[in-house]
């Protein structure tokens, strides 16, 4: 046989040998221990706890294991519900974003048409925020972000109460089985408070301190809601806030022809 033919035959025996080697240490290493463990917890999970059932050395020597991968699912559960509660949250201030918003609404919404609850929903806007940031710089309006955070806390304290950030300087309350009085009571709560905490607001042109004007608006018991339509609601009514000057707060009344929507119930 020519010598190019015996090197060829050796190089292909070489190959499958490394192959073979390869595939038995997976077997033996990875395999084996895995369909054995396996085995195991499908034939002696009822008497794990039982102190009277000898287990194999097999089995005991996978316990370590079992712990071990058990300890890690934990963690991967922890890392996930933490990243999921990240997902939810405005880095900034804390409060709820727009997916939380919309992912608690999928579920209440539904309940408050069916229980005849009226659903209130409050539009906030920081007056004249951008001249507080030309003023004062970011930072500080960073930290003014965080007192209305707090204050919007202090007042809506109810398990129920929905309050995020939108954006920028606009925050967003959803209150379920409240009336409109109820909502415009809380409302002028939440502005008394924030302009007794006297955040300076040397730029502002209807206080000295950093004030917010807040439109209101309230859906009828059992009647279809949609968010879209609340918030567009809402925004109207802090458009007459604007007109009149800023620093209070006005409701408006939905029509009545409102239709169920993507986000309604």
């Amino acid at each position: 046989m020519p010598s190019i033919h015996i090197a060829a035959v050796a190089a292909v025996l070489a190959s499958l040998t490394t192959a073979g080697v390869a595939l038995l240490a997976v077997h033996s290493y990875y395999r084996r221990p895995l369909k054995q463990l396996l085995h195991w917890m499908d034939e002696d999970i009822c008497s794990f706890h039982d102190d009277s059932v000898i287990q194999p050395p097999s089995f005991r020597i996978s316990a370590p294991l079992i712990a071990r991968m058990g300890h890690r699912i934990q963690q991967l559960y922890d890392a996930n519900l933490q990243l999921h509660h990240q997902s939810i949250k405005d880095p900034l201030t804390g409060l709820g974003n727009r997916r939380m918003l919309e992912q608690r609404l999928e579920i209440v919404l539904p309940l408050s048409r069916r229980w005849m609850r009226p659903v209130s929903l409050l539009m906030i806007d920081v007056d004249h925020f951008k001249e507080y940031n030309d003023l004062y710089g970011h930072q500080a309006g960073d930290d003014c972000l965080l007192e209305i955070a707090d204050v919007l806390r202090d007042i809506f304290r109810r398990e129920t109460d929905i309050v995020v950030r939108l954006g920028g300087e606009e925050f967003l309350v959803v209150l379920l089985d409240a009336e409109m009085e109820e909502a415009m009571q809380l409302a002028e709560a939440m502005r008394d408070m924030l302009e007794a905490v006297g955040v300076p607001h040397e730029g502002s042109h209807v206080s000295n301190v950093v004030t917010v004007s807040i439109g209101v608006t309230t859906t009828s018991p059992g009647h279809p809601i949609e968010l879209d339509r609340m918030i567009a609601s809402a925004d109207a009514a802090l458009y007459q806030c604007k007109a009149q000057g800023r620093n209070c707060v006005t409701n408006d009344i939905p029509p009545a022809d409102w239709q169920e929507g993507s986000h309604s119930a």
